[in-house]
């Protein structure tokens, strides 16, 4: 075989064209043959465009980092929507929802079902679009079934995208109101303590109060009272450690309100999002039912059926020859 060239590999397919052609045509023919006994199956296809944004109250309520909820969504975005078609969990409730243990045939039966999972898993295909979308195809051997399934599956995908935002959001509120009650809870406490202490001592202003002194005193030094001087004094002296505590009270108040306002404001944000049914992909194109097949490729199929059986004619004819070849020199050797 090492012998061959250009020219005897020329005078090798003169010699055997008519051999060849007719595997060539013989194999096309039943390659064809075999073809049609080939389901047809038709395509449906979705079109997504990823949304950027998926919480509301980061988009509309935030001054500092407000995104627009209208962008259109990454790269990012968009293999995150592939990765979700392609879960077990929104096919296994596809095939259970269309029942399709029954359109393919199948025994109600534990290997069965994990079949239809696995039969539809390979009827469909996602993959991203060439701008930054994502494609869901689905084939069936009805038309109609693989666009009720594709739009199900988008169904579908919303919904598990908003099963795994509200997941989210219940652990984010149970935290939010366990701080929130629990700063509620040190506010009432300082202002039970505040109320008993300023009711005590009848001082509610400690720095007004403390200023009233400081002019009287001033008024009977100004005036030379000993006596009154002495007496405001000993008031001062009596009163100066629960003044001190009653604004240090109400400082420590006043930072528990505003820690407590913003609490507030995690918390609202929290519930709109939780709340919010914002769409968190766009559809830019819902599947319909094709009638016109889309595989298999019969014509693709009969020219790489036939090329392969000329092929290997092809080869058996150059071994068959090869072999002739060396035989008949050793006869004349011997």
């Amino acid at each position: 075989m090492n012998t061959f060239n250009f020219g005897k590999t020329m005078q090798f397919f003169r010699r055997h064209f008519k051999f060849l052609c007719a595997v060539f045509i013989i194999s096309g023919i039943v390659a064809a043959g075999l073809s049609l006994l080939l389901p047809n199956y038709y395509k449906s296809e979705v079109l997504f465009l990823p949304s950027e944004v998926n919480a509301l109250s980061k988009s509309i309520i935030n001054e500092g980092d407000r995104l627009d909820p209208y962008m259109f969504g990454t790269e990012k975005d968009s293999e995150y929507i592939l990765e979700m078609l392609s879960s077990w969990q929104i096919i296994e409730q596809t095939a259970k929802h269309f029942n399709l243990r029954e359109h393919y045939g199948l025994k109600d039966t534990p290997l069965d079902n994990e079949k239809m999972v696995l039969k539809l898993k390979k009827n469909i295909k996602v993959k991203r679009s060439d701008f930054l979308g994502a494609k869901l195809k689905v084939w069936d051997k009805d038309p109609q079934y693989a666009c009720n399934i594709a739009n199900y599956m988008t169904e579908q995908l919303q919904v598990l995208r908003h099963r795994m935002k509200q997941a989210k959001a219940d652990s984010i509120l149970t935290c939010l109101s366990a701080s929130r009650d629990s700063v509620k809870k040190e506010i009432m406490i300082l202002t039970d303590s505040l109320h008993r202490l300023q009711e005590q001592t009848n001082m509610y202003y400690p720095h007004s109060y403390n200023d009233r002194f400081a002019q009287e005193l001033s008024k009977q030094v100004a005036a030379g009272n000993t006596a009154a001087i002495e007496r405001l004094e000993s008031k001062m002296k009596q009163r100066n450690e629960k003044s001190s505590l009653i604004a240090l009270l109400l400082i420590d108040l006043e930072q528990k309100s505003k820690t407590m306002q913003t609490w507030d404001e995690h918390y609202q944000q929290a519930i709109m999002d939780y709340n919010s049914q914002i769409p968190v992909d766009f559809v830019a194109q819902y599947a319909t039912p094709s009638y016109k097949k889309d595989k298999p490729k019969r014509s693709l199929i009969v020219i790489l059926a036939a090329l392969a059986c000329t092929l290997i004619a092809a080869e058996v004819l150059v071994v068959r020859e090869k072999y002739f070849n060396t035989e008949a020199n050793d006869e004349q050797n011997a």
